[in-house]
């Protein structure tokens, strides 16, 4: 716990006192930070005081049926049809993954194997269509109010990048097609590390959405863990942008792993980043977060890949989960 303290709450001290590098606050790869700045600082320092460190957080099913009144109950926005018009559908459909781009591209490897999938049930209810002005991306839920996916689907990457405007993110779980039968929900805030949003490092290419109702209460949400990933089965799932927002998923298992990132033949296109890398160990926990395709050499260059939920990865969730 003393490393954890240490590693997080320098940082948010840093940004309490105002020491920022272009809006973003001063710290190591893995230290958290948020668009909100110095502003989230109280809140992340409360989180911390409650702080577990576990590396390992169970799934929740939801509810057998989930209902309207229990959505909106939840604070989501289920009001007028749940279908989207067919204006709104074209232009979703039309928005692309903003981090697929150069060599990093997401690909299908040899043979396309993925299999379209039905949102009636846990967990593919759980998993999240994410659109915001510019893009769109796929995420997960963790908990009541709190998505994880890619951090380049909330900043752009690097010290002279920015976040992703707030006020444009709608996210849509369980989205079917034209179809959205949980309605959608908005952001309250927008989490990464400095790693990504300071360096543009793909080892750090994770992030959170912090959402304005608790959908998760309903549809339920993943767990996590750190357990060494060696032969693990690995399902990606998520809303490919060469399909007319439909959620697809492939089973494969992890083909190699280095300390931060894991590395699968699981087919994705863009618009699959933010993914969730999960196994079903008791329920459906992640493995990791999906957010490139090949390039490079080595596993790189033959692989899809993402972030491994390593125990900096899980803490960082265990406080974004706790945050307002």
């Amino acid at each position: 716990m003393k490393d954890f303290y240490s590693r997080v709450l320098v940082p948010v001290t840093l940004v309490l006192t105002g020491a920022m590098v272009q809006g973003q606050a001063v710290g190591a790869p893995a230290d958290p930070t948020s668009d909100d700045g110095g502003a989230m600082a109280a809140a992340y320092a409360a989180a911390l005081a409650t702080e577990t460190a576990s590396g390992y957080s169970a799934s929740f099913a939801g509810a057998a049926e989930v209902t309207d009144e229990a959505l909106y109950l939840e604070g989501v926005n289920v009001s007028g049809s749940k279908r989207m018009t067919a204006a709104e559908f074209k232009r979703l459909s039309a928005l692309r993954d903003p981090g697929a781009a150069g060599n990093a591209t997401e690909v299908i490897i040899g043979v396309d194997r993925r299999e379209r999938v039905y949102t009636t049930y846990f967990p593919s209810r759980a998993r999240v269509l994410i659109t915001f002005t510019g893009g769109r991306c796929s995420g997960n839920l963790i908990g009541s109010n709190t998505v994880v996916t890619a951090g380049h689907c909330v900043h752009t990457g690097g010290s002279s990048g920015a976040w992703r405007p707030r006020t444009s993110f709608k996210v849509y779980a369980g989205a079917n097609g034209s179809s959205t039968p949980y309605g959608y929900c908005t952001a309250k805030s927008l989490h990464s590390v400095v790693g990504w949003t300071s360096s543009a490092n793909e080892e750090y290419d994770y992030g959170a959405i912090k959402l304005n109702c608790t959908v998760g209460n309903t549809v339920g949400f993943y767990g996590y863990t750190t357990d060494y990933p060696s032969g693990f089965p690995a399902v990606v799932g998520g809303y490919p942008g060469d399909k007319p927002l439909e959620q697809w998923v492939h089973g494969d298992k992890v083909r190699a792993f280095t300390t931060n990132q894991i590395f699968y033949s699981n087919d994705t296109t863009p618009g699959s980043s933010g993914s969730g890398v999960w196994w079903d160990k008791a329920g459906a926990i992640l493995i990791g977060v999906h957010a490139y395709g090949t390039h490079g050499s080595g596993s790189h260059a033959l692989y899809n890949h993402g972030i491994r939920i390593t125990s900096s990865v899980a803490s960082n969730f265990n406080t974004w989960k706790s945050l307002p």
